[in-house]
């Protein structure tokens, strides 16, 4: 996945916005914005791909085959917008990892009929990707959420991203690994939070004296440790979450004399579009378009010339 949230490049002309999804698809005006070339650093060479072959080779890596179509689809917006927002920020020739497509390009019979899947939800949104105000958006995806998504604004402290808001997802609950629970032994969970703050806080007072800071949604902002009265540092609530491999940072903690054991809700980082909320939102009966309405608040689909 293209690197989350980094400051982007603008470009000088960009597509048509406000249309609707239909009119595009069908061959309304296209915009100014044109595609690159993606090129794949394979075992055997550089491979050339089409884009759209390329987002259907991406969508098979991040979202499963029997979703919805119209969950897929929206899944082909995001990572469409993630390919024009590389190509404004590194060129129009994007090389990417080829690791994971060596499977589809030897594909058997089976895979190939998976792959037809997922190129149908590439082709079904041919060149369209999402903007606000002309640009192309940050479009942040993952697999299930706590029961509502994040708010990047209260989260980072920004209106650069006013169309991430907190959007209820109580289908989420449903899902098979809605909940999940980690073990860490006290031995490791002091090793590597000494490692973070330093050898010289007692490792008693770090166990005994962790706090966690949340944000409205539930997760995770911030680990606090003390010492004594003394706060011995904090830590990212996502740094904290992949150092003891956590699904997601919403979790509550219990201490035992001998481990930490969290008790973690949903899969990711909890930004953008919850996978299985789409999924659920396209069984019942919402479109593509409605489903990208609703996780990006106030974007517009514009298309690639």
């Amino acid at each position: 996945m293209f690197v989350f949230l980094l400051p982007y490049v603008c470009a000088s002309l960009w597509g048509h916005v406000g249309v609707d999804s239909a009119a595009l698809r069908d061959g309304a005006e296209s915009g100014e914005v044109r595609g690159g070339r993606i090129l794949a650093d394979m075992d055997w060479g550089v491979w050339e791909l089409a884009p759209e072959e390329y987002v259907a080779y991406r969508l098979a890596e991040v979202m499963p085959d029997d979703y919805e179509p119209e969950a897929l689809k929206a899944q082909a917006v995001l990572i469409r917008t993630e390919l024009v927002r590389a190509w404004q920020e590194q060129g129009d020739s994007l090389f990417v990892s080829g690791e994971g497509l060596e499977r589809w390009y030897a594909a058997d019979a089976e895979a190939g009929q998976i792959l037809t899947v997922y190129a149908e939800a590439a082709s079904g949104t041919a060149g369209l990707y999402l903007t606000r105000e002309g640009e192309p958006v940050q479009t942040p995806y993952f697999k299930v959420s706590n029961g509502r998504t994040r708010d990047a604004g209260e989260v980072w402290q920004t209106d650069q991203y006013p169309y991430l808001q907190s959007v209820p997802c109580e289908q989420d609950r449903a899902a098979r690994d809605y909940q999940s629970e980690t073990s860490v032994s006290k031995r490791k969970f002091l090793r590597e939070i000494q490692k973070h703050l330093g050898e010289e806080y007692p490792a008693e007072e770090l166990w005994e004296n962790l706090q966690f800071v949340r944000d409205e949604a539930g997760y995770v902002t911030e680990a606090v440790f003390c010492a004594g009265e003394e706060e011995a540092g904090r830590m990212d609530g996502e740094a904290f979450r992949y150092l003891f491999d956590l699904p997601s940072s919403s979790f509550e903690a219990e201490q035992t004399d001998t481990q930490i054991i969290f008790h973690v809700t949903g899969v990711g980082h909890g930004f953008g579009m919850s996978q299985y909320a789409a999924n659920c939102r396209a069984i019942n009966g919402a479109s593509y378009d409605q489903i990208l309405q609703e996780f990006f608040c106030g974007t517009e689909l514009a298309k690639i010339e």
